[in-house]
């Protein structure tokens, strides 16, 4: 097949899958604005034609008798062309408002269930997604005017071919003139589109610090540290300098978009001087009746400005054709980077962890380190026994947030194997194996919800009744804090909803936490879950880990050796390799790593 053919072939699906997605949650009400779309758009062809037979009965003098009334309906039918129009725009432009609202839920419900695909953290921590996800929300603007300007598009097709087949009457030489001169503009827009889609992708990174300049100068994110030091200034100097570089090529581009549409605007001001002249050469010869010109005229004007509309839709079209690539090209990419068993060999992951959790030889490098695949993990080797509580500990950097991450799969080791129950992590079945997963992360979401609803969302299988988050709630000691909001479990947590209010950092890993330990998860992470919380509050909410992952396997990182002394086994991590695991007192016995980091921390309360 010839490239041409496949081009062309591939751009006719891209439009028709587009048209699926915008159209299919309402295609009556599409039909409906398609009916209507398709008869007003014969109106400006009835027009002349109609204004043509007006005066032509006039001249003949067809002023009695029957022939009188004929000419009265037409004339009255003349004037409905211009009346209707008017008419008509308000239920047009209400249908092509829901139209284009239910185009926007359709494209965004598309981009978030290609979000809820991205099941890992293999994409979602590259720089390079974060501009891909700013070009496809940007393109999901475009995308949801697909409908709007596919019926502007398809109107003016059948204006200005109704309009040709009037002046061909006349002249086909000045109807295929008039036609030719829409190639340059489709040729100069079509140019136009891609240089401005061009742009506008090279400028998602700047548009993304910008965005990230205001949210940061205007939102509670920050506010403090911003407000204390006085940064509004220095992040509007910022700003600035980053729009002043934006726009210089914006305007450029623009400039240029000028010219060459000034330019493409000769063409058919000469052809239409050229049509007029032939219209009077051929009325000032005989050749044409008083009603004949009048359509003509007629004609040829509105036909001059539908192929500049028609030329801009399609330019405007092929721009949602170039959007529609981009959006469908990150939908289609969202899918797990982590490795997938084949269809029907994945394994059900077990209610409770049997024979334990095993690294086997494991190493890891993240895959877009800027230094160069630096490995976090260098063949650790550790075994979590099923049913008891491991602590992982170690300077910053060591690897233990790292290690967290391959045990809940959020990405993949680069060398070696996490087994569970001596199967491979990747053997399982994904989502049934993050549904036996719980836990509490050091950087847990603060979701804009209410407190109830925070707590909820742990359990993702509908099953969180108010009982069950009451439960978690006092397991994890915020049900004082529940309890001192204005209204509750139904108090919204944030400033952003009126009624709602911010929690301390302690409360909300509270909150956190009782979100974790929701599900009754087989396999339980803890990663810091006492950063934020007093020394009190620590121990009795440890107290309630122990009582609480009875008959659980558990997984806690911390460096508070208070909480990781109580734990059954110890890992020491240093340099991305466990370096020391034994119970706290056989590591103290050691006199390592271990006790050399447990006597600086005790040390400083003696």
């Amino acid at each position: 097949m010839p490239r041409s053919t496949r081009n062309a072939r591939s751009t006719v699906l891209l439009y028709v899958r587009g048209a699926r997605l915008v159209f299919a949650h309402r295609p009556s009400l599409a039909v409906v604005t398609l009916v209507l779309l398709g008869a007003t758009s014969l109106l400006p062809v009835l027009q002349p034609w109609l204004l043509g037979q007006v005066v032509d009965r006039l001249g003949r003098g067809d002023v009695d008798g029957g022939r009188a009334g004929t000419v009265a309906l037409l004339a009255v039918g003349y004037a409905l062309t211009l009346v209707l129009p008017a008419l008509l725009m308000p239920v047009r432009q209400s249908l092509d408002s829901s139209l284009d609202a239910h185009a926007v839920g359709a494209v965004d419900r598309n981009v978030l269930d290609a979000g809820g695909r991205l099941a890992d953290l293999t994409r979602l921590e590259r720089p390079a997604f974060h501009d891909e996800a700013q070009q496809a929300v940007s393109s999901a603007g475009w995308v949801s005017r697909f409908a709007v300007f596919t019926q502007q598009a398809a109107g003016q097709c059948v204006t200005v071919l109704g309009l040709l087949l009037l002046v061909a009457g006349l002249s086909p030489w000045v109807a295929a003139a008039l036609a030719v001169t829409v190639v340059p503009h489709l040729v100069a827009y079509r140019r136009m589109h891609r240089r401005q889609f061009e742009t506008m992708a090279d400028q998602s990174r700047p548009a993304r610090e910008m965005d990230y300049c205001v949210r940061l100068t205007t939102s509670a994110d920050g506010a403090k540290e911003v407000r204390v030091f006085g940064l509004g200034g220095w992040f509007l100097d910022r700003y600035q300098r980053l729009f002043a570089r934006a726009y210089a090529e914006v305007r450029a581009l623009r400039l240029r978009s000028l010219l060459v549409s000034a330019v493409c605007g000769l063409l058919p001001a000469v052809t239409l001087g050229g049509g007029f002249w032939y219209v009077a050469y051929q009325a000032g010869a005989g050749l044409l009746t008083v009603g004949a010109v009048a359509v003509y005229v007629n004609a040829v004007v509105q036909l001059e400005a539908g192929l500049f509309g028609l030329s801009v839709s399609l330019g405007l079209m092929f721009e949602v054709g170039l959007h529609l690539r981009q959006l469908f090209a990150f939908t289609d990419g969202a899918s797990p980077g982590v490795a997938l068993p084949p269809a029907g060999a994945a394994l059900p992951a077990p209610a409770r962890i049997r024979q334990g959790v095993e690294f086997a030889d494991v190493a890891f490098a993240y895959p877009n380190d800027p230094a160069g695949s630096r490995p976090v993990l260098r063949g650790v080797n550790a075994v979590l026994p099923a049913g008891t509580v491991t602590a992982v500990v170690g300077d910053n950097g060591a690897g233990k947030t790292t290690l967290v991450k391959l045990l809940t799969r959020m990405y993949d080791p680069t060398t070696g194997q996490v087994r569970l129950d001596g199967r491979p992590l990747a053997a399982y079945d994904l989502t049934a194996l993050r549904a036996v997963s719980g836990g509490v992360f050091q950087d847990f979401a603060r979701f804009a919800l209410t407190a109830g609803e925070n707590i909820a969302v742990g359990a993702d299988d509908g099953t969180a009744t108010p009982e069950r988050v009451r439960h978690a709630a006092r397991a994890a000691g915020a049900d004082a804090v529940v309890s001192s909001l204005p209204d509750g479990y139904d108090t919204p947590l944030t400033r952003r909803f009126d009624g709602g209010v911010d929690l301390s950092g302690g409360q909300w890993q509270k909150l956190a936490t009782a979100r974790g330990l929701l599900r009754d998860a087989a396999l339980v992470v803890l990663d810091e879950p006492t950063a934020a919380l007093d020394v009190d509050a620590e121990r009795r909410l440890f107290d309630t880990f122990r009582a609480l992952l009875a008959g659980r396997t558990g997984v806690l990182v911390s460096h508070r050796f208070s909480t990781v002394r109580m734990a059954d086994q110890i890992l020491v991590l240093e340099n991305g390799v466990v370096v020391e695991a034994g119970g706290h007192a056989e590591l103290l016995a050691l006199g390592g790593r271990y006790a050399t980091m447990f006597e600086m921390q005790a040390g400083r309360y003696r």
